[in-house]
């Protein structure tokens, strides 16, 4: 279950990530690129996805080594 987190992340960062494109390149008075659009929001996400993973990691480390 915790697997469908990820695939919640990826989907709305996509839609979100498009809304921001158009708004963006509307704003600029540029081309809307769906393309470009897509593979940037799954970068974020991605980063996003891992960020929490390596913070927790590191708290971890931290409190094992004040039991120790």
């Amino acid at each position: 279950m915790e697997e469908m987190r990820y695939v919640a992340i990826i989907f709305w960062s996509i839609m979100l990530g498009q809304v921001a494109g158009f708004i963006g390149g509307a704003l600029n008075q540029q081309k809307f690129n769906s393309t470009y659009s897509i593979i940037i929001s799954i970068v974020f996400a991605v980063i996003f996805s891992v960020i929490p993973l390596i913070l927790d990691s590191s708290v971890k480390d931290t409190k094992s080594e004040k039991n120790a």
